[in-house]
């Protein structure tokens, strides 16, 4: 199957998903092959995870759909994405919104995924690599945060990032099975519960994230930029 086949053979699937009309300009803008191996290419044009290297898979295609519907995006805004993976959906976000900061706990594919991004037009994203436990207010504040992979608990790290009524969406719950949270960072009364800033969505089932907020905590301390010498 051609690139061109495969592209065309993806744009007549996504539009059974009832998009908004953003989102599905930016499937159909985003040149999908360019973010995946050849050898992969009858998987590329369907929604299933597509290998991006390192045992490490893409997303869901209808999943993220969902995320970035429930996030909404907005041309002005800034976000911080946590797991740039093959960076297709950073691609997608980028498309969408003023900048992005993008983060992965693999320095190898955080690498690869500038070098694709950057090669690629995709000039408003900054790069990180680390666990995202470690991000402080070095990193700024974002009108939005989105999570790929599921997380044990809340990404506070993130979380404290996000400005005033900004919002966060991110798989939460056990190893076995999730639901999509999506958070907004309202300011609480006193006696507020703060769970008030949550909504549970419906479920999903994603691999967990590595580092302190996945099942298996595995410890990364450093945040750096990747090909930065």
């Amino acid at each position: 199957m051609s690139s061109k086949k495969i592209i065309s053979e993806f744009h007549k699937n996504i539009k059974t998903l009832n998009l908004s009309k953003e989102l599905l300009h930016a499937f159909e803008t985003v040149d999908r092959t360019l973010f995946f191996d050849p050898f992969f290419k009858e998987k590329i044009s369907g929604f299933d995870p597509v290998p991006v290297g390192l045992g490490e898979f893409s997303d869901d295609v209808v999943l993220l759909a969902k995320m970035l519907t429930i996030l909404s995006p907005q041309k002005k805004w800034s976000v911080l994405e946590i797991g740039t993976g093959s960076g297709y959906s950073t691609a997608l976000i980028s498309s969408m919104v003023n900048k992005v900061l993008t983060i992965d706990i693999n320095e190898k594919l955080a690498s690869i995924a500038k070098k694709r991004l950057v090669s690629n037009g995709f000039f408003n994203i900054k790069f990180l690599a680390g666990d995202c436990s470690e991000l402080d207010d070095t990193a700024g504040v974002f009108d939005a945060v989105i999570v790929h992979a599921g997380c044990m608990h809340s990404p506070y790290a993130a979380l404290n990032l996000l400005k005033r009524n900004g919002v966060a969406v991110f798989p939460m719950g056990t190893a076995m099975l999730q639901q999509i949270a999506f958070y907004k960072n309202i300011k609480l009364a006193e006696n507020d519960n703060p769970f008030k800033r949550y909504k549970f969505l419906e479920t999903c089932q994603v691999p967990s994230i590595k580092g302190q907020y996945g099942y298996t905590n595995t410890e990364v301390d450093i945040i750096f930029q990747p090909g930065k010498e």
